[in-house]
C-alpha cells in the first residue's frame, strides 16, 4: 500500500425504501454501556479503561481463592535472591469471546467502541508483579530461566524498566521482603505518620484503613485503636483529645522490626493477652526475639456483660 494514494469513497445512497434495512445491518443494540475512563500514566500515556461497577454486579461467576500476603510470601521465606517481574499489559493477553466483547461497550464523544482483549479494570488481582526466588545462585537462575520461558511460551510481556533481577530484598505490596523476613515500605509508614488528624468518618476509616494494613508492625494495634473505631461507628463525628492522643501513639509505635517469613522452624514462644474489647497473640522466634503480631477485636455482640 506504500505506493497507494489514500482514496476516502462518497456514500453510496441505497434506495429509500433500503434505509431501514440498511441500519439494521450496520447497527446493533448494546444491553450494557459502560463509562469510559481515561488515566494519565507517569510517563503521561494514557489508560482507556472502563467503570465495569454496574457490569460486575450483574456477572455470574465462580469463586475461586486467592492467596493471602502471608501465602504469598512464604513461598520465599529464606531465600538469598529475588528477582521480580512486572507484566506488561497483561490483561490484554486474554482474547475476549463475541459474548464478553459486547458487554465491555463504552461510551465516548465519537460513539461507541468495545474491547477485543481484557480491558484494564475489568478484572480483580492481588498484584501484577511475578515473584521468583531462590536459596542459591543455580536455583534462582534455573527458576528465572524456567519463568521467562514460560512467559514467552504464553506470549507474556514483561516491563524491563519495572523489574528488578537478582536482588537481596525488593518492595512488594506495600512490604520490603529480605532474606530473614519482611518489614514495613518506609513510604508506607512515613503516609502513616504524615496523615492529618481525620474530621470526617469517611476520613478515618482511611486512617484505620491504613494502619489495619501495617497491624503487623504496630503491637496492640486491636487494644489501642479501640477509641477510634468506636468513634468510627457513632452517628455523631466528635473528634476530642481521647482520639488525638490515640492517633499519635499508634503513629508512633510502629516498629521497623523483622516479622520472619518462617515462624514454624526453631524456637518459639506464644505470648497471649486479653481486655474487655481485644485478644492479642504475638508470636516470637526466640533467637532473635523478632515479634509476629497478631490480634483482633472482639465483636460487641460477643462481650458478655456482668
Amino acid at each position: 500500500m506504500e505506493s497507494s494514494k489514500f482514496l476516502i469513497s462518497a456514500v453510496y445512497k441505497p434506495p429509500s425504501a433500503s434505509w431501514e434495512e440498511f441500519e439494521q445491518k450496520v447497527s446493533h443494540p448494546t444491553d450494557w454501556v459502560n463509562a469510559a475512563v481515561v488515566i494519565e500514566k507517569p510517563d503521561k500515556s494514557i489508560w482507556v479503561c472502563i467503570d465495569p461497577h454496574d457490569l460486575n454486579m450483574a456477572i455470574k461467576r465462580p469463586n475461586h481463592p486467592r492467596p493471602t500476603f502471608d501465602e504469598a510470601v512464604l513461598k520465599h521465606a529464606g531465600a538469598k535472591y529475588i528477582t521480580k517481574l512486572d507484566a506488561r499489559h497483561g490483561y490484554w493477553s486474554l482474547e475476549l469471546d463475541e459474548e464478553s466483547s459486547k458487554i465491555t461497550t463504552f461510551n465516548t464523544p465519537y460513539g461507541r467502541y468495545k474491547f477485543k482483549r481484557m480491558p484494564h479494570k475489568g478484572f480483580s488481582v492481588i498484584v501484577d508483579d511475578i515473584i521468583i526466588s531462590g536459596r542459591t545462585d543455580e536455583e534462582h537462575d534455573s527458576n528465572v530461566r524456567s519463568a521467562l520461558i514460560r512467559a514467552r511460551e504464553k506470549c507474556v510481556k514483561l516491563n524491563l524498566q519495572k523489574c528488578v533481577f537478582k536482588s537481596d530484598s525488593i518492595p512488594y505490596f506495600g512490604h520490603i521482603i529480605s532474606e530473614p523476613g519482611i518489614h514495613p515500605d518506609p513510604r508506607k509508614v512515613r503516609a502513616l505518620k504524615e496523615m492529618r488528624i481525620p474530621s470526617t468518618k469517611d476520613e478515618l476509616q482511611t486512617v484505620l484503613g491504613m494502619m489495619n494494613y501495617l497491624a503487623r508492625y504496630i503491637p496492640n494495634l486491636s487494644s489501642l485503636s479501640q477509641p477510634l473505631r468506636e468513634l468510627a461507628n457513632q452517628r455523631e463525628f466528635k473528634w476530642e483529645e481521647e482520639h488525638n492522643s490515640t492517633f499519635t501513639n499508634i503513629t508512633e509505635s510502629i516498629c521497623d522490626s523483622l516479622s520472619f517469613l518462617d515462624p514454624i522452624s526453631g524456637n518459639i514462644e506464644l505470648q497471649v493477652d486479653a481486655s474487655s474489647s481485644s485478644l492479642g497473640l504475638p508470636l516470637f522466634r526466640m533467637e532473635k526475639l523478632y515479634p509476629l503480631h497478631r490480634g483482633r477485636l472482639i465483636a460487641p455482640s460477643r462481650i458478655v456483660h456482668r
